[in-house]
């Protein structure tokens, strides 16, 4: 068995990526939130430079995180999505360029009032946390019972590859190259074999045996009043060099 758990980027449609939402908060006779700009209170967003840090809501209504965003409401479309009362309200100060995981604003108001609402849209790249793919090999397992390989990777993607998931893909590459049978072998010389190279193909012919394999592993060593000597970690297989 081949078990892979990833944390996979995923990118999503343009969605709101983040929402005013600092207390202190009142709610309307339609129970409907809003936020008091009016003094003596004075709020950060006013002072700025504050800090918007992305975020959205999954599908079970969890806050997710945002790793990276583009396509972000430029000032003008971030101000005409305010809804407030009283004010106006408007940015003197957005910037969505700087950084790639939050905005830097400031709020500004002409005079005191209430926001209803100050959002920005744009389109996000979220994690997906631990997400799981795993294969098996019936016929092996009945034999030899099971053996599993348990991987943790960052640099899979959701990419095809030969008609599957880029990590999908690795997955059954690895559990066939894993059933097959294979003899390890180590091969030491004392010639400087300073081409060698991992993932080199090898025929090796060891008491008049060809062997094939591919290098998977080596070592060159030097030691005092001793002949240099190179070692040579080879996995058998298939191999169309010398």
């Amino acid at each position: 068995m081949v078990r892979l758990k990833i944390n996979l980027p995923v990118t999503l449609e343009k969605q709101e990526i983040w929402r005013y939402d600092e207390a202190p908060v009142l709610y309307d006779d339609f129970l409907q939130a809003h936020y008091p700009f009016k003094r003596p209170l004075v709020r950060e967003i006013e002072t700025g430079p504050y800090e918007a840090r992305y975020w959205i809501i999954d599908g079970n209504g969890k806050e997710r995180a945002v790793v990276f965003a583009d396509d972000i409401d430029t000032q003008e479309e971030a101000e005409n999505r305010l809804e407030y009362e009283g004010g106006p309200f408007s940015y003197s100060a957005y910037d969505v360029t700087t950084h790639t995981g939050r905005a830097i604003l400031t709020l500004h108001k002409d005079a005191d009032g209430d926001v209803y609402k100050a959002a920005i849209y744009g389109r996000s790249i979220v994690l997906d946390l631990n997400r799981f793919c795993f294969r098996t090999d019936n016929e092996s397992i009945s034999i030899y019972e099971t053996a599993a390989l348990n991987v943790t990777g960052s640099y899979f993607s959701e990419h095809e590859t030969g008609g599957k998931p880029h990590y999908e893909d690795w997955v059954v590459r690895e559990l066939m190259e894993r059933i097959q049978n294979k003899r390890e072998f180590t091969v030491k010389t004392h010639r400087g074999l300073f081409n060698a190279r991992i993932g080199a193909k090898v025929r090796i012919l060891i008491a008049r045996e060809l062997l094939q394999g591919i290098i998977n592993a080596f070592t060159f060593r030097y030691r005092k009043h001793e002949a240099f000597q190179s070692s040579f970690h080879i996995t058998e297989g298939e191999s169309n060099e010398n």
